[in-house]
């Protein structure tokens, strides 16, 4: 083989291989972006949660409340009623 038929080759080689690195560079970057999506979704997703934790703790000190004022509301009629004759 002649050095100029090896020297095309690699040159060939070259240019196919820089299109490649080209492509790469391209996959990387839309990659980056949908991770960048998928990420903000998560994000959201992560807040809503956060939202719905701090309004069960919410409704869980108002069931709470609710139950021991009606507990207390009972146990007084209770009471007044054992000692009205």
């Amino acid at each position: 083989m002649s050095t100029g038929r090896v020297l095309s080759r690699l040159e060939i080689l070259e240019h196919d291989v820089s299109e490649i690195k080209v492509d790469v560079r391209e996959l990387r970057r839309e990659m980056n972006e949908r991770f960048d999506r998928v990420n903000e979704r998560f994000d959201r997703v992560n807040e809503r949660f956060d939202e719905i934790h701090h309004q069960m703790v919410v409704q869980t000190r108002w069931l709470i409340g609710s139950l021991a004022l009606i507990g207390t509301v009972i146990s007084v009629l209770l009471a007044v009623a054992q000692f009205t004759p």
